[in-house]
């Protein structure tokens, strides 16, 4: 991979992934205030009037650093693609494009973590207003979280964060690229059964550089569709960590902060402790619901981030390269 193959992928991911933030971002906001929320209500969370105040917080701090965060991680993932994809495509594919997005989003962390930390803190009001009725801004959350916990507290949740994210990384990118194969796939079937390629094989042409040429335009219906059905797949399965995630960032600073695993414990302990928890199949019901709480706007967010980011990031690396 060339400089200017990396840098069109970096502004590609930058771009696609700060434009599908930007829309999605009040969903975002609802999804974050049902899973920090311990009263399990979720229908009077969502129909607050404090959740639509919140509707725009961290909008920007999200926005803008998406951008950051997508180009990082899809600068590295098409570049440890291009570096460890053999030529010849083979049963290497699946894992080299499942270890390339794990470094990807790894490569993205410095930048995402301190995002969703300092997002999240917004959308939820961990601050509250001061006594004049100023409503906290992202520079008073980074300075309180910096007083109050150090750098690290802008870290906090880091491994629940990763142990999220590198999951959904490979379902996400392994069943996008499936379905690109797939289509591409569909796309020789048929051009095989034209004239035109009936033509090509009579004069001895190579079809397969006509073929790379199908391979590159995925109609945008198409991408939306691919892109956003596998968002929805990964941002279900990994709903658990994403909650986990929520719930440590939502912890008041003090010197008796969980980690992930007491978090988790916490859940588990407080779902099976509740009054219906009498048989073990009840305990595993509320074991699922206090951990994929807030699953289906998570699963629909991804959907369209996904969707609108894959077209996106498609087009632009096509014409960038293209240029």
């Amino acid at each position: 991979m060339t400089t200017e193959q990396f840098k069109a992928h970096f502004i590609s991911g930058a771009t696609g992934l700060s434009l599908s933030y930007a829309c999605m971002h009040p969903l975002d906001t609802i999804k974050t205030r049902i899973q920090a929320d311990t009263t399990g209500n979720w229908r009077r969370v969502v129909f607050s009037k404090a959740t639509l105040h919140s509707l725009g917080k961290g909008f920007f701090v999200s926005a803008l650093g998406a951008a950051g965060q997508g180009g990082a991680r899809f600068g590295t993932y098409e570049f440890c693609k291009s570096r460890m994809l053999p030529k010849e495509k083979n049963g290497l594919t699946i894992p080299v494009t499942a270890l390339s997005a794990v470094i990807g989003d790894l490569a993205s962390s410095i930048i995402k973590v301190p995002r969703e930390v300092i997002t999240a803190k917004l959308q939820i009001d961990h601050y509250k207003p001061n006594s004049n009725g100023i409503r906290p801004n992202a520079a008073f959350v980074i300075r309180q979280t910096l007083i109050e916990e150090g750098p690290k507290g802008l870290f906090r949740g880091f491994w629940a964060i990763a142990a999220r994210d590198s999951p959904f990384m490979v379902i996400l990118l392994v069943s996008y690229e499936n379905f690109k194969a797939f289509h591409h796939r569909s796309v020789r079937e048929a051009f095989e059964k034209t004239r035109e390629y009936s033509r090509l094989k009579q004069h001895k042409a190579v079809a397969g550089s006509a073929f790379e040429e199908l391979e590159a335009d995925i109609p945008t219906m198409r991408s939306i569709l691919y892109g956003g059905v596998s968002g929805f797949l990964a941002g279900y399965l990994t709903t658990p960590m994403d909650v986990l995630r929520t719930r440590l960032i939502a912890q008041k600073a003090s010197n008796q902060t969980m980690s992930v695993v007491q978090m988790a414990q916490f859940m588990i302990s407080k779902a099976w402790s509740q009054p219906n928890s009498i048989s073990s199949f009840q305990k595993s019901k509320n074991t699922y619901s206090a951990f994929f709480v807030g699953a289906i706007p998570r699963s629909v967010w991804w959907f369209g981030i996904c969707g609108i980011f894959f077209p996106t990031y498609e087009t632009l690396k096509s014409l960038m390269s293209n240029a």
